[in-house]
């Protein structure tokens, strides 16, 4: 039994992925435009947060040395 519950999962899900019909969608300037400014604030807030904890981030890799 354990080794047929793989399997059929494995067909339970392809079966899935090959019977979505297709979308016919697209996407347009204003979704583009909100998809890049949002991951420039993430980059941003990433990059604010390391230089906040900048010295405790070098501080953790330094502690084994003496």
């Amino acid at each position: 039994m354990r080794q047929r519950l793989p399997i059929t999962l494995l067909w339970t899900v392809a079966a899935l992925l090959f019977a979505v019909p297709a979308a016919n969608a697209y996407i347009d300037p204003a979704s583009t435009s909100m998809i890049f400014s949002a991951l420039v604030a993430g980059l941003a807030a990433t990059g604010t947060a390391v230089a906040m904890f900048w010295s405790r981030i070098v501080g953790f890799f330094r502690r084994g040395r003496n």
